[in-house]
């Protein structure tokens, strides 16, 4: 199988996300991203990709195939690890990329879907696959700078009552209080004015996303990281014991 060959792709994108924090906090400050980082961004991506790839085709190899040919059923010509934006299109990947999973081994089923964006309820795993896709058969997706202001609001020297991202909070003036003063949110900014008696602090995020989205570079790598280290582990054990009791 190909379980150390996804352990040395993991082992290797660990090791260059720490050049990629260094140079992406540094980046930050410049407000400019330089092209040695949009270089080591995109290959630590799609190591990450090809991990899940190998994986797929572990599963086919050592599962799927055995029980499709018992059952006379040809071979697939096309193996990828199937990843949907709902529980729709992922439905229909698995089933004409991993076919017959769900019925030889619902455990793995289970194991591929739980990291799905209509199961986790995050969307890493399709903004990685989408985002790859695009610059295998486009152009490096550009990271461009963006920034986001958060604030958080309370009663003067009595700490924090309200803690949000600028605008999530929508409200008349007055319509919302804190210990009986009335909060005023600025109309352009989204943000509480200064009222006296209330403590108001604002901070400002500043990261890089990759262009035409909002998917923010270094947390999807770390997460895809994470993710897909952990469901690795848990895959290779649940393989090898079925063949190795």
């Amino acid at each position: 199988m190909r379980d150390n060959d996804v352990k040395s792709l993991l082992t290797y994108v660990e090791d260059k996300l720490v050049d990629i924090k260094k140079t992406y906090d540094q980046s930050l400050q410049d407000k400019d991203v330089p092209a040695s980082l949009r270089t080591v961004v995109k290959n630590a991506m799609e190591n990450l990709r090809s991990s899940l790839e190998y994986m797929a085709k572990d599963v086919y190899e050592t599962i799927i195939t055995l029980y499709r040919n018992t059952n006379n059923k040809a071979p697939l010509k096309r193996i990828y690890f199937p990843y949907g934006q709902n529980e729709q299109v992922f439905n229909k990947l698995i089933n004409t990329y991993l076919p017959d999973l769900k019925i030889v081994r619902p455990d793995i089923y289970s194991l591929i879907e739980d990291i799905q964006p209509h199961v986790c309820g995050n969307t890493w795993l399709y903004d990685l696959c989408r985002i790859v896709n695009h610059n295998k058969h486009d152009s490096l997706s550009p990271q461009t700078p963006t920034s986001r202001k958060t604030y958080s609001v309370g009663p003067t020297g009595k700490g924090k009552a309200i803690s949000a991202s600028a605008k999530a909070i929508k409200a008349a003036p007055g319509k919302i209080r804190i210990g009986g003063i009335p909060i005023t949110f600025d109309p352009n900014t989204g943000i509480p004015q200064q009222t006296p008696g209330l403590d108001l602090s604002v901070t400002t995020w500043v990261s890089f996303v990759f262009q035409d989205t909002r998917v923010e570079v270094y947390p999807l790598l770390m997460t895809a990281f994470r993710e897909i280290r952990e469901t690795s582990k848990k895959l290779y054990e649940k393989i090898l014991e079925h063949y190795c009791p």
